[in-house]
């Protein structure tokens, strides 16, 4: 069942791109890094995370999906980069099943970091011919990818050893991103994260970034003292952009465009997508993709009632998906906007959901199935509807 939840998120992402992208100039992009000037705030965190770079401190960064996790480590790599001594590898290991596919993960990126007709690829291509390598292309960027043999169940960890101390080798400065990272922890191999810290920990030329949105699981990996990384990192939480700098941003861009927007307007976008990154700019692109040039409070109704209607067949198949009491507790959350006690006898009885240990176990299941999510701040906790577009149909 999480599976078939995974796959119907992959398809609605899709579906969002395919209707909203539509202007080829359209600034407002939905995958990708474009550039600071494309890049709205985050100034604090990414001086904490160039700073522990060069401080030689490893930084676990957290945060629920979409909130811009991947634009700020590529943020962070672009200003990195400026240095020449200074060389940035990130790895998405959402995909990956099993150690071999890490350790291949791994070996394909510094293939396609290290291209084979400067010095330090030949040096790489040289050093991997060891393990049988294969490669191919990426069908879609035609960029190589590289599959190493593994005829034992020990190789994998003897050839990680040797991609890292390939890396420690360079006389550079090597920073690595290994985004959705609490991905490992599904492995079949039972100490990956045994592995993966012994290999780490003696490194002194390579900082890592351990990035993932499973809050719960990445806390206990770092935090917990039975865990091989316990207390190796430091953390960096990551929250709305600020709404006055959003703001700015949204204005910005516009008038950049040839378009002006009204302030109301803009309050209207951030409010409607709680200025979580990713719907906030799907709603600024589908806005700009109306080509009108000034833009106005109705532009921005018109353009979220297209959304919700784009979207509505994939809403509809979440509900069958769900049981009837997960159904109308996504429902009852998604009304409230942030929900403090789910379990509690007001917002139960409030929204005929039935008794307590019910609810609490259609929680944890629309949690599991990421449909809601739990965040926690100085003030309090509360569970709030973790696709935004859907939140705002269910309201209706």
């Amino acid at each position: 069942m999480y599976y078939t939840f995974c796959i119907l998120h992959k398809v609605y992402y899709i579906c969002i791109k395919y209707f909203i992208m539509k202007t080829k100039d359209n600034p407002f992009y939905l995958r990708g890094y474009h550039g600071a000037y494309l890049f709205c705030d985050r100034k604090e965190e990414t001086k904490q995370l160039i700073d522990n770079v060069n401080n030689g401190i490893n930084t676990t960064l957290i945060s629920i999906r979409r909130m811009g996790k991947t634009g700020l480590i590529h943020h962070t790599f672009n200003s990195l980069s400026k240095d020449k001594n200074v060389i940035c590898i990130y790895i998405d290991i959402y995909a990956t099943q099993n150690l071999s596919e890490f350790t291949n993960q791994l070996a394909s990126i510094i293939l396609k970091s290290f291209p084979k007709t400067k010095r330090i690829g030949k040096e790489f291509m040289n050093m991997i011919k060891g393990f049988a390598p294969v490669f191919s292309y990426d069908p879609f960027t035609g960029l190589p990818n590289v599959s190493l043999s593994f005829t034992q169940t020990n190789q994998p960890e003897h050839s990680l050893k040797s991609l890292f101390s390939f890396l420690e080798k360079q006389n550079k400065k090597i920073v690595i991103a290994f985004d959705e990272f609490q991905q490992i922890t599904e492995y079949p191999e039972k100490n990956v994260e045994h592995i993966l810290r012994t290999l780490i920990q003696p490194l002194k030329n390579c900082s890592f970034i351990f990035s993932g949105s499973q809050k719960h699981i990445l806390l206990e990996m770092f935090s917990s003292a039975k865990r091989p990384f316990f207390s190796s990192t430091q953390f960096l939480f990551l929250s709305n952009i600020e709404a006055h700098e959003y703001s700015k941003f949204i204005k910005k861009v516009f008038v950049k465009h040839q378009r002006t927007i009204t302030d109301e307007a803009i309050d209207f976008i951030l409010n409607w997508t709680k200025r979580h990154t990713y719907y906030t700019q799907a709603l600024c692109n589908k806005v700009y993709a109306q080509s009108i040039k000034n833009i106005d409070i109705e532009s921005v109704y018109f353009a979220c009632d297209g959304i919700l209607k784009e979207q509505e067949n994939i809403f509809y198949q979440y509900r069958n998906l769900l049981t009837k009491l997960q159904w109308n507790l996504l429902k009852a959350i998604a009304k409230e906007d942030k929900v403090t006690q789910p379990t509690g006898i007001n917002f139960i009885s409030k929204n005929n959901l039935g008794n307590a240990s019910s609810v609490r176990r259609s929680l944890m299941s629309l949690i599991e199935k990421e449909m809601v999510f739990e965040m926690s701040t100085k003030e309090q906790s509360y569970y709030s509807v973790y696709n935004c577009f859907l939140s705002r149909w269910l309201e209706r």
